[in-house]
């Protein structure tokens, strides 16, 4: 066999898919509406010195998450400071280490070539790519669930024993992470595995089950407890909103910090063809060629039946997608556990063809690894030069702290973006024309707003939503400059009582 993907070639295109991505992390600002949430609950949480609670806003505790991800971004701010680019740190360094665990399964059943492959394969998909650089906790699930992964095939295939422990960490790192859901991923996808063959349970004997209930029990009770003492209430909304109403019910309205992300059932399966991408359409051109006639779909099965270690990472693959697929609540990121198995599978389906697949006389592995970084380099340098066309009040921020000893204050009308809290260090307040369901700290009603400010406060700025200026009375309007400032969505006045 001809090993075209060497440890020279392997080194050169990590490094591009890293400093690509690094580029990117350095020159765009916390976008809306998740990015600059979390890192807003990180930074809160490195300032206050409180680990134990998330806070959603100040005052406000956030029940949405486990803590993991918020304590290693709160660490980078503590160690490097505040930066846009400091809280995407962590979520890079846990995508590599999802990569190394790749490397290391491969890496001892196959050849480096092989291993190298895989982790090329995992880090140029588009989903993996953007979210190794961005301030979320899939990242981290990921990592925790292909550890869990990972470690079980490598308790059954008889490698060392430390794996039988580090399958447990694995699951207490996912409930510091996510919570519960780390049970569905593993435990369904291993399920769909034994269950395939009933005389795969017999492998179950090979684990220290009490020894690692203690370390799940060690590692994350903890936690979930002193949450529970601290904010009272906690238990309840995360583990049964959270984990079930979220899923089961569409149109669930407990949602305290956003809404529901509805779409048609099955559409995770759209989704994954734009997550896996650009490998997404081998896949289909495999599996095309192979289910066309009876005798491939047989062979098909009787692979998934006899083959323990491709079955393995096919159900991998496949649960997380069965799973969303009954669930009109859906997020893209919901896929990126599943992608660690599939490049695996693409990794190992390479070393069965010799590694030979060529696009031209280039091999076809560093074709499709360069699409990814190419793709958002040329993306990353245009927003670089046009920010104004990204989800973010950084650059609006900017301009009112610059100009802020002429006015007093800020004032987003009906609608105030997380990037808008974040970067005004949470002193941005927020005019509500109507009561919501999310709580915030600087909030003021629309009759206080008119009461206590319009007419009561000399000069201030105000931000409102394109198209919706002329929604605001005209005896506030005919007070407002012209535009001061425009972002992506929305629009700086100065308001001057005289």
């Amino acid at each position: 066999m001809q090993e075209y993907m060497t440890k020279q070639r392997f080194l050169l295109l990590l490094a591009i898919l890293v400093l690509v991505r690094v580029y990117m992390m350095v020159v765009f600002p916390l976008t809306d509406t998740t990015e600059a949430r979390y890192a807003n609950i990180a930074l809160m949480m490195a300032m206050s010195n409180d680990w134990i609670t998330p806070y959603f806003d100040v005052g406000i505790p956030f029940w949405g998450k486990p803590p993991f991800s918020f304590w290693a971004a709160a660490l980078s701010y503590e160690v490097f400071g505040v930066h846009d680019f400091v809280p995407r740190i962590p979520s890079l360094i846990f995508t590599l280490l999802t990569a190394w665990l790749i490397f290391r399964y491969l890496v001892t059943f196959y050849v480096k070539a092989t291993a190298y492959l895989g982790v090329l394969i995992y880090l140029s998909m588009v989903l993996v790519f953007v979210l190794s650089g961005a301030v979320l906790t899939d990242p981290f699930l990921t990592f925790a669930s292909t550890l869990t992964m990972i470690s079980f095939i490598m308790v059954i295939r008889k490698q060392e024993h430390y794996w039988s422990h580090l399958f447990f960490v694995g699951i207490a790192l996912g409930l510091l992470t996510k919570g519960p859901l780390i049970f569905v991923l593993v435990g369904g996808a291993l399920s769909m595995w034994l269950m395939w063959d009933f005389k795969r349970l017999k492998l179950l004997s090979a684990f220290s089950w009490w020894a690692g209930i203690a370390i799940v029990l060690l590692l994350a009770l903890p936690w979930y407890v002193l949450a529970e003492l601290k904010t009272p209430g906690f238990i309840d909304y995360f583990i049964v909103g959270e984990h079930f109403m979220r899923f089961i019910d569409s149109g669930w309205k407990g949602d305290l910090y956003g809404t529901a992300h509805k779409e048609p059932k099955g559409y995770i399966w759209v989704m994954w063809l734009g997550a896996a991408l650009p490998f997404s359409f081998m896949v289909l051109a495999i599996l095309g060629k192979r289910m066309v006639s009876v005798s491939g779909v047989k062979q098909w099965f009787y692979t998934l039946r006899h083959h323990q270690e491709t079955s393995y990472f096919v159900m991998w693959s496949l649960f997380t997608l069965i799973f969303f697929t009954i669930s009109a609540n859906i997020l893209a990121t919901y896929i990126l556990p599943a992608l660690p198995a599939l490049a695996i599978l693409l990794a190992m389906y390479w070393a069965k063809q010799g590694h030979q697949i060529k696009v031209g006389s280039y091999p076809v592995t560093s074709v499709f690894v360069l699409f990814t970084p190419i793709i958002f380099l040329v993306a990353g340098i245009y927003f670089s030069q046009h920010e104004e066309k990204l989800p973010t009040e950084k650059n609006l921020i900017a301009y009112y702290q610059m100009h802020q000893a002429d006015a007093q204050g800020i004032y987003y009308i009906n609608t105030r973006p997380f990037s808008a809290q974040y970067y005004s260090a949470n002193q941005a307040v927020l005019v509500e024309l109507a009561p919501r369901t999310m709580k915030h700290s600087k909030v003021i009603t629309w009759q206080q707003f008119q009461t206590q400010v319009v007419g009561v406060v000399p000069t201030f700025y105000v931000v409102v939503a394109k198209g919706e200026l002329g929604n605001l009375p005209k005896n506030i309007r005919e007070k407002m400059s012209d535009v001061l400032f425009e972002s992506k969505r929305y629009m700086l006045f100065k308001y001057q009582a005289s």
